[in-house]
Protein backbone atom coordinates (compact mmCIF):
# COMPACT_ATOMS: atom_id res chain seq x y z
CA UNK A 1 0.00 0.00 0.00
CA UNK A 2 0.90 3.54 -0.66
CA UNK A 3 2.23 5.65 2.02
CA UNK A 4 2.32 9.75 2.66
CA UNK A 5 5.29 11.29 0.93
CA UNK A 6 5.70 8.59 -1.41
CA UNK A 7 6.45 9.72 -5.20
CA UNK A 8 4.44 8.91 -7.47
CA UNK A 9 4.29 8.80 -11.74
CA UNK A 10 0.74 9.14 -12.63
CA UNK A 11 0.79 7.80 -16.56
CA UNK A 12 -2.60 8.79 -18.66
CA UNK A 13 -4.03 7.54 -21.54
CA UNK A 14 -1.27 9.81 -24.07
CA UNK A 15 1.45 8.26 -22.15
CA UNK A 16 1.67 11.68 -20.77
CA UNK A 17 3.72 11.35 -17.16
CA UNK A 18 2.74 13.64 -14.13
CA UNK A 19 4.94 13.56 -11.06
CA UNK A 20 3.48 13.73 -7.52
CA UNK A 21 4.24 13.50 -3.98
CA UNK A 22 1.44 12.04 -1.79
CA UNK A 23 -0.16 14.14 1.16
CA UNK A 24 -3.46 13.29 2.70
CA UNK A 25 -5.93 16.09 1.71
CA UNK A 26 -4.26 17.35 -1.44
CA UNK A 27 -6.09 16.80 -4.50
CA UNK A 28 -3.80 16.73 -8.26
CA UNK A 29 -5.36 19.08 -10.64
CA UNK A 30 -4.69 18.64 -14.65
CA UNK A 31 -6.40 19.15 -17.68
CA UNK A 32 -8.55 15.68 -17.53
CA UNK A 33 -9.99 16.15 -14.14
CA UNK A 34 -8.89 16.13 -10.76
CA UNK A 35 -7.43 12.76 -8.58
CA UNK A 36 -7.64 13.23 -4.72
CA UNK A 37 -4.69 12.14 -2.84
CA UNK A 38 -6.41 10.07 -0.20
CA UNK A 39 -8.13 7.86 -3.25
CA UNK A 40 -4.57 7.25 -4.29
CA UNK A 41 -3.44 6.24 -1.07
CA UNK A 42 -5.25 3.27 -0.98
CA UNK A 43 -3.76 1.67 -4.03
CA UNK A 44 -0.79 -0.16 -4.74
CA UNK A 45 1.76 0.19 -7.14
CA UNK A 46 1.00 -0.90 -10.61
CA UNK A 47 -3.03 -0.18 -9.96
CA UNK A 48 -5.29 2.39 -11.83
CA UNK A 49 -6.86 5.54 -10.81
CA UNK A 50 -9.98 7.61 -12.45
CA UNK A 51 -10.35 10.93 -12.37
CA UNK A 52 -13.45 13.09 -11.71
CA UNK A 53 -13.60 13.36 -15.87
CA UNK A 54 -12.60 9.67 -15.75
CA UNK A 55 -9.33 9.68 -17.53
CA UNK A 56 -7.89 6.73 -16.41
CA UNK A 57 -3.92 7.05 -14.72
CA UNK A 58 -1.71 4.39 -13.99
CA UNK A 59 0.24 4.36 -10.87
CA UNK A 60 4.02 3.77 -11.46
CA UNK A 61 6.92 4.14 -8.93
CA UNK A 62 9.05 7.37 -10.76
CA UNK A 63 11.82 6.11 -12.28
CA UNK A 64 15.49 8.71 -11.33
CA UNK A 65 15.37 9.47 -14.75
CA UNK A 66 11.58 10.98 -14.44
CA UNK A 67 12.62 12.40 -11.21
CA UNK A 68 15.77 14.58 -12.75
CA UNK A 69 13.31 15.09 -15.97
CA UNK A 70 10.22 16.21 -14.24
CA UNK A 71 10.55 17.15 -10.54
CA UNK A 72 14.14 17.85 -9.97
CA UNK A 73 14.07 21.44 -9.12
CA UNK A 74 16.74 23.23 -11.11
CA UNK A 75 18.69 26.79 -10.65
CA UNK A 76 21.04 25.75 -13.24
CA UNK A 77 21.36 23.43 -16.72
CA UNK A 78 21.53 20.07 -15.33
CA UNK A 79 22.91 16.88 -17.29
CA UNK A 80 20.69 14.78 -18.61
CA UNK A 81 20.27 11.16 -17.82
CA UNK A 82 21.38 10.16 -21.83
CA UNK A 83 25.05 11.58 -20.69
CA UNK A 84 24.65 10.64 -17.26
CA UNK A 85 24.43 6.62 -18.66
CA UNK A 86 27.63 7.49 -20.54
CA UNK A 87 29.13 9.27 -17.53
CA UNK A 88 28.97 5.82 -15.39
CA UNK A 89 29.26 3.77 -18.16
CA UNK A 90 32.24 5.25 -19.64
CA UNK A 91 33.58 6.60 -16.28
CA UNK A 92 33.27 3.27 -14.91
CA UNK A 93 31.61 4.44 -12.01
CA UNK A 94 32.06 0.91 -9.77
CA UNK A 95 30.44 -0.10 -5.92
CA UNK A 96 32.69 0.52 -3.70
CA UNK A 97 34.89 3.64 -5.52
CA UNK A 98 35.58 7.13 -3.70
CA UNK A 99 34.42 9.72 -6.23
CA UNK A 100 35.02 13.44 -5.99
CA UNK A 101 32.30 15.31 -8.03
CA UNK A 102 32.65 18.85 -8.32
CA UNK A 103 30.36 21.57 -9.77
CA UNK A 104 27.30 19.71 -7.95
CA UNK A 105 24.59 22.03 -9.51
CA UNK A 106 21.39 21.25 -9.11
CA UNK A 107 22.48 17.50 -8.07
CA UNK A 108 21.10 15.15 -11.01
CA UNK A 109 24.35 13.43 -11.65
CA UNK A 110 24.83 13.26 -7.83
CA UNK A 111 21.46 11.02 -7.37
CA UNK A 112 22.80 8.81 -9.89
CA UNK A 113 26.44 7.81 -8.26
CA UNK A 114 24.74 7.82 -4.60
CA UNK A 115 23.48 4.49 -5.87
CA UNK A 116 26.07 3.65 -8.04
CA UNK A 117 29.05 3.87 -5.58
CA UNK A 118 26.40 1.74 -2.85
CA UNK A 119 27.25 1.62 0.44
CA UNK A 120 31.04 1.05 0.73
CA UNK A 121 31.70 3.80 -1.93
CA UNK A 122 31.79 7.50 -1.06
CA UNK A 123 31.04 10.75 -3.05
CA UNK A 124 32.29 13.99 -2.12
CA UNK A 125 30.41 16.39 -4.04
CA UNK A 126 31.18 20.25 -3.99
CA UNK A 127 30.18 23.24 -5.49
CA UNK A 128 31.49 26.75 -4.38
CA UNK A 129 27.87 28.22 -4.77
CA UNK A 130 25.52 28.11 -1.52
CA UNK A 131 22.47 28.38 -3.54
CA UNK A 132 23.76 24.93 -5.69
CA UNK A 133 24.71 23.26 -2.61
CA UNK A 134 20.99 23.70 -0.94
CA UNK A 135 19.26 23.45 -4.26
CA UNK A 136 20.98 19.39 -4.69
CA UNK A 137 20.32 19.13 -1.05
CA UNK A 138 16.41 19.65 -1.42
CA UNK A 139 16.64 17.26 -4.44
CA UNK A 140 18.12 14.55 -3.31
CA UNK A 141 16.18 14.55 0.26
CA UNK A 142 13.07 14.39 -1.93
CA UNK A 143 14.21 11.92 -4.45
CA UNK A 144 15.88 9.11 -1.52
CA UNK A 145 12.87 10.61 1.27
CA UNK A 146 15.72 10.72 4.05
CA UNK A 147 17.41 13.52 5.39
CA UNK A 148 20.95 14.48 3.84
CA UNK A 149 23.16 13.53 6.99
CA UNK A 150 21.49 9.67 6.19
CA UNK A 151 23.09 9.57 2.89
CA UNK A 152 25.92 7.69 4.52
CA UNK A 153 27.84 7.90 1.16
CA UNK A 154 27.81 11.37 0.57
CA UNK A 155 29.42 14.51 1.57
CA UNK A 156 27.54 17.78 0.34
CA UNK A 157 30.60 20.45 0.33
CA UNK A 158 30.56 24.04 -0.04
CA UNK A 159 34.42 24.34 -1.17
CA UNK A 160 36.34 25.45 -4.30
CA UNK A 161 38.23 22.68 -5.88
CA UNK A 162 41.56 24.29 -5.14
CA UNK A 163 40.69 24.02 -1.71
CA UNK A 164 39.94 19.99 -1.59
CA UNK A 165 42.12 18.09 1.18
CA UNK A 166 40.93 14.52 0.54
CA UNK A 167 43.69 12.30 -2.10
CA UNK A 168 43.18 9.16 -3.59
CA UNK A 169 40.10 9.38 -5.71
CA UNK A 170 39.25 6.33 -8.19
CA UNK A 171 37.49 8.54 -9.98
CA UNK A 172 36.78 12.54 -10.84
CA UNK A 173 33.99 13.88 -12.37
CA UNK A 174 33.92 18.24 -13.40
CA UNK A 175 31.06 19.88 -14.19
CA UNK A 176 33.39 23.44 -14.66
CA UNK A 177 34.08 25.86 -17.07
CA UNK A 178 37.69 25.90 -17.00
CA UNK A 179 38.75 22.58 -16.09
CA UNK A 180 42.29 23.38 -17.52
CA UNK A 181 43.03 25.65 -14.16
CA UNK A 182 42.99 22.72 -12.21
CA UNK A 183 44.87 19.62 -13.53
CA UNK A 184 48.09 20.69 -11.12
CA UNK A 185 45.61 19.63 -8.54
CA UNK A 186 43.57 16.78 -9.88
CA UNK A 187 47.26 15.18 -10.94
CA UNK A 188 47.66 14.90 -6.95
CA UNK A 189 44.27 13.83 -6.25
CA UNK A 190 43.07 10.86 -8.56
CA UNK A 191 45.24 7.67 -8.27
CA UNK A 192 47.42 6.42 -10.91
CA UNK A 193 45.25 4.53 -13.20
CA UNK A 194 42.23 6.05 -11.85
CA UNK A 195 39.54 8.21 -14.53
CA UNK A 196 39.38 11.58 -15.12
CA UNK A 197 35.62 12.12 -16.71
CA UNK A 198 35.08 16.48 -17.86
CA UNK A 199 31.84 17.23 -19.15
CA UNK A 200 31.65 20.39 -21.36
CA UNK A 201 29.38 21.92 -23.73
CA UNK A 202 31.47 23.49 -26.44
CA UNK A 203 33.88 21.87 -28.57
CA UNK A 204 35.94 25.12 -28.08
CA UNK A 205 36.22 24.26 -24.26
CA UNK A 206 37.09 20.38 -25.32
CA UNK A 207 39.89 21.75 -28.09
CA UNK A 208 41.34 23.90 -24.72
CA UNK A 209 41.75 21.47 -22.47
CA UNK A 210 43.28 18.81 -24.55
CA UNK A 211 46.00 20.98 -25.76
CA UNK A 212 46.72 22.63 -22.25
CA UNK A 213 46.90 18.80 -20.93
CA UNK A 214 49.44 18.15 -24.24
CA UNK A 215 51.56 20.56 -23.41
CA UNK A 216 51.77 20.34 -19.78
CA UNK A 217 50.53 17.59 -18.19
CA UNK A 218 51.48 15.09 -20.99
CA UNK A 219 53.13 13.14 -17.99
CA UNK A 220 50.01 12.88 -16.37
CA UNK A 221 47.07 12.07 -18.12
CA UNK A 222 46.22 10.04 -21.19
CA UNK A 223 43.09 10.54 -23.46
CA UNK A 224 40.86 8.23 -23.17
CA UNK A 225 37.97 9.63 -25.84
CA UNK A 226 35.88 12.47 -26.78
CA UNK A 227 32.27 11.09 -26.92
CA UNK A 228 29.01 12.88 -27.83
CA UNK A 229 25.71 11.22 -26.97
CA UNK A 230 22.87 11.91 -29.51
CA UNK A 231 19.03 10.47 -27.82
CA UNK A 232 16.26 9.75 -30.59
CA UNK A 233 12.97 8.25 -28.95
CA UNK A 234 10.35 6.61 -31.50
CA UNK A 235 7.12 5.53 -31.41
CA UNK A 236 4.30 3.27 -32.43
CA UNK A 237 0.99 5.08 -33.90
CA UNK A 238 -1.71 2.90 -35.65
CA UNK A 239 0.03 0.75 -37.99
CA UNK A 240 3.01 3.61 -38.08
CA UNK A 241 6.53 3.19 -36.18
CA UNK A 242 8.19 6.09 -36.59
CA UNK A 243 10.89 8.47 -34.89
CA UNK A 244 9.47 11.34 -32.63
CA UNK A 245 9.33 15.10 -33.54
CA UNK A 246 11.44 16.28 -30.80
CA UNK A 247 14.68 14.24 -30.23
CA UNK A 248 17.34 15.48 -27.28
CA UNK A 249 20.39 16.03 -29.56
CA UNK A 250 23.39 17.66 -28.40
CA UNK A 251 23.43 18.92 -24.80
CA UNK A 252 27.28 18.34 -24.30
CA UNK A 253 30.86 16.86 -24.64
CA UNK A 254 32.15 13.94 -22.47
CA UNK A 255 36.21 13.95 -22.33
CA UNK A 256 38.00 11.08 -20.45
CA UNK A 257 41.42 10.72 -19.40
CA UNK A 258 43.01 8.01 -17.44
CA UNK A 259 46.08 9.02 -14.45
CA UNK A 260 49.60 7.71 -15.27
CA UNK A 261 51.94 6.37 -12.79
CA UNK A 262 54.74 8.66 -12.23
CA UNK A 263 57.52 8.12 -10.61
Amino acid sequence: MLKEEDLVCLLDSKKKKYLISLKKGKVFEFHKGKVFHDEILKRNWGEKIISSKGEELLILKPTLAEFVLKKLKRISQIIYPKDIGQILVLGDIFPGAKVLECGTGSGALTCYLIRAVGEKGKIISIDEREEMIETARKNIENFYQKKIGKIKNLSLIKKNLKKIDEKNFDRIILDLPNPWDYLFILKKILKPGGILVCWLPTVLQVFNLIEEIEKKFREDFELDGIFETLQREWQKREKSLKPKDRMVAHTGFLILFRKKFCV
